[in-house]
């Protein structure tokens, strides 16, 4: 069906994570159901020896009313109570293993994921179209076939398990009846812990497939990646930081600013670092050029080096837009540059005489 609609390639992060998020991730009820049946199972015995303790409790607690009927009604509120805390008891061990396994179960196979998602209304859920063939649907045939094929293995293998043990079973009534319940227990905890291995090996398979299945229902085309890139080009965010990152390779290394003549400024938004040494240049030429933060970490290491920053608003505006570094400078701008360096010769000449 995927290769069908042109869906060949497998789906991209951006895919997966965003299924993830509306909470469509690779999961086996079958795995759950099996981890839960498996603890039952080795906790059989615990629980067996549990209910029959307390119900022995509750029993000799209904008897002490004894057989007046009018003595029972009387006590009826306290014979409904006595019922309630009796069933809270006996559930309580129950509910608590079928929580703890249902928790750990998904964690094993998903992870902790938390989204509501699932729970916006969505007409998909509620369109009859969608409904029929999610019940009569190739998906819901293959679980109605699987779950089927469970039935009858679990029903052949607890029907052989009784034929093996038919022996024990026909003279189980020698014994008394205080060896009986642990004979029966030991069977059914047998046979339990058997079904609950073959569950657990149906699971496995079972999330293998689920895997296979949620990638194959996320598989996209070529014009689908394609989409998702430009998606993520136009997103504001991306585009600046690659706009950033751009710029910051373009500007030259800003530890050239040391070998510079002298930088000019905006004087807080950019910085563009000039150097002319007749030994090296023909003319002057763009080492470093800097916007915003890396402007004042260039004004910053010109201060502390003593090369002079010179303050020239539309002269810097030009230089950053339209000269990239290790460039010369356009031949419109020498008269500009050339006042520049005059002066910066001029003053350090002064300084020489001052000396």
């Amino acid at each position: 069906m995927s290769e069908k609609d042109g869906k060949t390639e497998k789906p991209t992060p951006k895919k997966l994570r965003e299924a993830r998020r509306k909470g469509q991730v690779p999961k086996s009820q079958d795995l759950s159901s099996a981890l839960s049946f498996g603890f039952f199972a080795l906790s059989l015995t615990a629980l067996a020896t549990y209910v029959l303790e307390r119900s022995f409790v509750f029993l000799k607690n209904m008897l002490r009313f004894g057989p007046d009927p009018m003595s029972s009604m009387r006590e009826l509120s306290s014979i409904g109570m006595h019922a309630i805390i009796w069933f809270l008891v006996l559930s309580a061990p129950f509910l608590i293993i079928a929580f703890i396994t249902g928790v750990v179960g998904n964690m094993v196979q998903v992870g902790f994921l938390f989204t509501t998602e699932s729970l916006k209304p969505s007409f998909s859920k509620i369109n009859p179209v969608s409904g029929f063939k999610n019940i009569f649907g190739k998906k819901a045939l293959f679980g109605l076939a699987k779950n089927l094929m469970k039935l009858f293995i679990v029903v052949g293998f607890t029907l052989y398990t009784i034929w093996q043990s038919a022996h024990i079973i026909l003279t189980s009534g020698s014994v008394g009846l205080s060896a009986v319940f642990p004979l029966v227990i030991e069977l059914v905890s047998s046979l339990a812990f058997n079904l609950a291995l073959f569950l657990a090996v149906l699971g496995i398979a079972d999330y293998f497939y689920q895997r296979y299945d949620h990638k194959k229902n996320l598989m996209m085309s070529m014009q689908d990646i394609k989409d998702e890139h430009k998606e993520m080009e136009g997103d504001p965010q991306v585009k600046s930081q690659r706009k950033a990152l751009y710029k910051n390779m373009l500007a030259g290394n800003i530890k050239d600013v040391l070998e510079s003549t002298v930088l000019i400024t905006n004087p807080t938004h950019f910085a563009i670092a000039i150097r002319y040494d007749q030994s090296k240049d023909q003319v002057p030429i763009v080492l470093v050029k800097g916007q915003d933060h890396v402007a004042l970490r260039m004004r910053e290491m010109a201060r502390e080096e003593d090369i002079p920053i010179i303050e020239n608003r539309p002269l810097a505006r030009a230089l950053y837009k339209e000269v990239e570094p290790m460039d010369p400078i356009p031949t419109e701008m020498y008269q500009a540059i050339a006042e520049i360096l005059a002066v910066i010769l001029q003053a350090e000449q002064s300084k020489k005489h001052k000396i």
